[in-house]
């Protein structure tokens, strides 16, 4: 009897026996109620850079800490050192949210978090071994530190592709800008002055603009990147300028001034303000 196997069938039949080319991550390196792993995004902005990316997946209910957990918590702490072919490996942190608990304000992720690492190869036409130790804490009613090892390989070529390489550009285009102190925009710190703290200590209201309508949301660290009070809001908005303040429990600003970083309408800048950029009090 004659095969009258019909093309479509057979065509089929071809395409279940092509290999899909796997997408271009590591394994997922589980502990308890987080996971984590590394993504090869594809080329970065920057001219013969690579974009990769740290991945933690965290159970409901957990939480993690973005680079300055605020009142409490634990700063993730990534090595890359025992990489091969990498110059710099620099981690990209997308704006967090906003924890008040009974220990005060933390700033944390929940979910899948995608951290964006852009890196720069020694050699840009060999592919990269990216090996990351990674330490952070994961949250739920308590703390637990979190140690997890991952290794991947970043080709050359730059083609990486697929929903976690679309994540980790998303996230890249939505980690926070550079944006100098008094730059005139729909988003920025446009100054940061020296107001009157209860019982003499140091204080400070921060004027940003923002778009209107947008809710937006500030975050500090002093300019080494350790805890700094978290500004508030300092009454409504108006015609697109928000008013914050930051009370100090020492009686002096920080001498290495403050990082801000400004989150509104899914885009975010980060702004150094330095110590003699502060304007003293009326």
């Amino acid at each position: 009897m004659r095969n009258t196997l019909r093309p479509s069938f057979v065509l089929a039949v071809l395409l279940a026996a092509t290999p899909v080319a796997a997408e271009p991550v590591s394994p997922w390196a589980r502990d308890g109620a987080a996971a984590l792993r590394l993504v090869d995004a594809g080329r970065a902005p920057e001219p013969g850079a690579r974009l990769a990316a740290i991945a933690i997946r965290l159970e409901p209910g957990w939480k993690t800490y973005w680079r300055q957990p605020g009142a409490s918590g634990v700063p993730p702490r990534f090595d890359f050192t025992g990489s091969s072919n990498v110059a710099e490996a620099r981690v990209l942190f997308p704006a967090p949210e906003r924890d008040a608990g009974e220990d005060g304000v933390t700033n944390v992720y929940h979910g899948l978090v995608t951290l964006p690492v852009s890196v720069k190869p020694r050699d840009p036409k060999a592919p990269v071994d990216l090996k990351l130790v990674a330490d952070y804490g994961v949250c739920e009613r308590i703390c637990v530190p979190v140690r997890a090892e991952a290794d991947l390989v970043l080709s050359p070529d730059g083609g990486a592709s697929g929903p976690a390489a679309e994540e980790a550009q998303a996230a890249a285009a939505a980690s926070p800008r550079a944006a100098p102190l008094g730059v005139k925009g729909d988003l920025g710190i446009e100054a940061v002055r020296q107001v009157a703290g209860p019982k003499g200590q140091a204080a400070l209201e921060i004027v940003a603009a923002a778009p209107a309508g947008s809710d937006p949301m500030l975050f500090a660290e002093t300019g080494e990147g350790d805890y700094a009070p978290a500004p508030e809001p300092d009454g409504a908005a108006k015609d697109g300028v928000s008013r914050f303040r930051m009370v100090f429990e020492e009686l002096e600003l920080p001498k290495s001034g403050l990082r801000l970083t400004l989150a509104a309408g899914g885009r975010a800048v980060e702004t150094a303000v330095a110590l003699d950029e502060i304007a003293p009090p009326h």
